[in-house]
């Protein structure tokens, strides 16, 4: 069920009409890609009497550690040959080359991401940092993104334990414009810019939720969302295979805290995103990266979700109903 499609391209030169079932396409006015992706329309819907990531499944033979799938309906595909075609000044694409996997915690199906022992834990760390080297490989790939999406309203449709790892030929929008603000920051300090913000967030205390000699989480000043969190290694680091094994442990630690604290201030099991910011592959000025975990739930309080409106869609601006101190110090309380 999960196996990667094959893929067909038929280009016109002179139209640039295309009948591909994949890719992805530059918006001039702001430079941002957009992933085209027809094959995910033909999905069927889930048979819930049916889990296709169980041991036994067509797809998962019997296993014991986390396990790498290909996902049957990818936006992007390793089997898609990389090119990028322009026609004209405002009509620029690429084909829909890149990577997109599950992966499969655990066989027990019943089983959940904040329920799983730290250990097993990390050995998803391990996958996530396994996919990140072999994925870089490709010259063509910009970015591995490891993530989990968990409950329907960040729109997991599976309730098994799993995650997801894409491989993109850019690097996504959003990400990329802090790379250059990080990069830039560099050139002009010879500093690094996430570094030089942990300090001043540390100095002043008012939305640091957990901090040790190995990590800093926090709510940052500019949070989207009302529960908007990020885990900082405190060392400068641009890759997990960087981290120790002990600042992978006590990252993994804080992560289950922090979901289980945020269940309790909304009364309910949250759906949440997880998602591994890593430095670019196959850039230049990588290095400038700092990681971090990025953890937020759509859950704005225990009656209502975040829900986007025409400010935040059509403006790519914004509202959150609390301030970020505010957040913290619920988070805070519950954690130290």
């Amino acid at each position: 069920m999960f196996k990667q499609a094959s893929e067909g391209i038929i280009y016109k030169s002179r139209d640039f009409i295309s009948m591909t079932v994949r890719e992805i396409r530059k918006n001039p006015f702001t430079g941002e890609w957009v992933i085209f992706s027809e094959i995910r329309q033909e999905r069927p819907d889930r048979d819930k009497a049916f889990c296709p990531l169980c041991t036994g499944s067509e797809e998962v033979p019997s296993f014991t550690k986390p396990l790498r799938i290909s996902n049957k309906y990818p936006a992007l595909s390793s089997e898609v040959e990389y090119k990028k075609y322009k026609h004209g000044e405002f009509l620029e694409k690429m084909t829909g080359h890149g990577n997109c996997e599950l992966l499969v915690y655990t066989d027990k199906h019943q089983s959940k991401f904040i329920d799983m022992p730290t250990e097993e834990i990390n050995q998803i760390f391990e996958k996530w940092i396994q996919a990140t080297k072999e994925l870089a490989k490709g010259s063509s790939i910009k970015y591995v993104l490891p993530f989990e999406n968990y409950g329907t309203d960040v729109g997991a449709t599976l309730i098994h334990p799993h995650g997801q790892i894409y491989a993109f030929p850019f690097i996504p929008n959003l990400l990329k414009k802090e790379f250059d603000t990080i990069v830039e920051y560099k050139k002009k300090k010879n500093q690094c810019m996430i570094c030089n913000y942990i300090d001043q967030e540390q100095a002043k205390d008012e939305r640091i939720i957990y901090q040790n000699q190995h990590l800093t989480a926090l709510i940052p000043y500019f949070a989207k969302y009302a529960y908007d969190v990020r885990i900082y290694p405190q060392r400068h680091v641009s890759y997990l295979h960087q981290c120790t094994r002990i600042e992978m442990v006590e990252m993994t630690e804080v992560i289950l805290k922090l979901i289980r604290a945020l269940n309790q201030i909304l009364e309910m099991e949250i759906s949440y995103s997880l998602s591994l910011h890593q430095g670019p592959v196959n850039t230049p000025d990588s290095m400038a990266s700092h990681m971090y975990f990025k953890l937020h739930t759509p859950q704005r309080n225990t009656q209502s979700r975040k829900l986007l409106g025409a400010v935040e869609t059509s403006g790519d601006t914004y509202i959150n109903g609390i301030l970020p101190e505010t957040a913290a110090a619920q988070l805070k309380d519950i954690l130290m």
